[in-house]
């Protein structure tokens, strides 16, 4: 797995342990939607770790869900995400911040082609102000 995978993994792993500490989901008893929704975004997480060729289109489909069934929850999920999976789940971006995850990839693209190391968190901060 590529150091750059690895933070979209752990994001993912993020987004998860927030979301379960969370209503409806740390409710003792919760809705087969609900139990279904966690089994879900737990299979997703698997499929990332075993490097499933799905996990793409199945990440996108996931996302996108879970904005759309959880739009009080989404602030709990990674905007990296969003980017990472593509597709649909770029709706829920606006193009400014599309803009800024592009040069994020144009630098680590600029650094893997120099074989040269790419701190994607610390340039992500930079990137958006966050440091």
């Amino acid at each position: 797995m590529t150091p750059h995978q690895l933070h979209h993994l752990n994001f993912l792993k993020i987004a998860y342990n927030n979301f379960i500490k969370q209503a409806p989901f740390a409710s003792e008893e919760i809705s087969s939607e609900e139990e279904q929704f966690i089994l879900n975004f737990q299979k997703l997480i698997q499929d990332f770790e075993a490097g499933s060729e799905n996990v793409y289109n199945d990440g996108e489909n996931f996302i996108d869900q879970a904005f759309k069934m959880y739009p009080r929850l989404a602030h709990l999920m990674a905007r990296d995400l969003l980017w990472y999976f593509g597709g649909k789940c770029l709706h829920n971006m606006p193009d400014s911040e599309i803009d800024k995850f592009q040069i994020l990839d144009e630098l680590r693209f600029e650094a893997e082609e120099k074989g040269e190391e790419f701190d994607y968190l610390n340039k992500r901060a930079h990137l958006f102000g966050l440091n």
